[in-house]
């Protein structure tokens, strides 16, 4: 943490940021601290940015950016209340499940963007 909710309302923001890594050692951890820095945020009314990049040993390298990885980090980052959803750009790797009609880039994004209530979350690809 570099920052407080109460020091971006000093400065006139209109959100905060805050990075998880669903699957790393911390990632309960981490969903705790955005959790509660979320509920706060929220409360003044500041939007949330959240980054969600997959990590830990029970991942592969590959599966980082796998299109059931990217969407159950996109989904874990709307439940904790993201307003807008930073992950990476979705390849057509599968790590765990079994997903069909995900050959496109434009049927992966949609993948994605369904998985954060159904498309009523920003999501930003990069």
């Amino acid at each position: 943490i570099t920052s407080s909710v109460k020091d971006a309302l000093r400065l006139g923001c209109v959100a905060v940021g805050f990075t998880i890594y669903p699957g790393s050692a911390k990632c309960f951890d981490m969903m705790e601290e955005a959790r509660e820095i979320i509920a706060e945020a929220k409360s003044f009314g500041l939007a949330v940015v959240l980054w969600s990049y997959p990590r830990g040993e029970g991942i592969s390298k590959e599966g980082e950016t796998a299109v059931d990885v990217i969407a159950y980090a996109a989904h874990i980052a709307a439940l904790l209340g993201a307003n807008i959803i930073k992950v990476k750009l979705p390849t057509n790797h599968l790590e765990k499940e079994k997903i069909e009609n995900i050959e496109s880039l434009f049927k992966r994004i949609k993948y994605i963007k369904k998985s954060c209530f159904a498309g009523k979350r920003i999501v930003i690809f990069s």
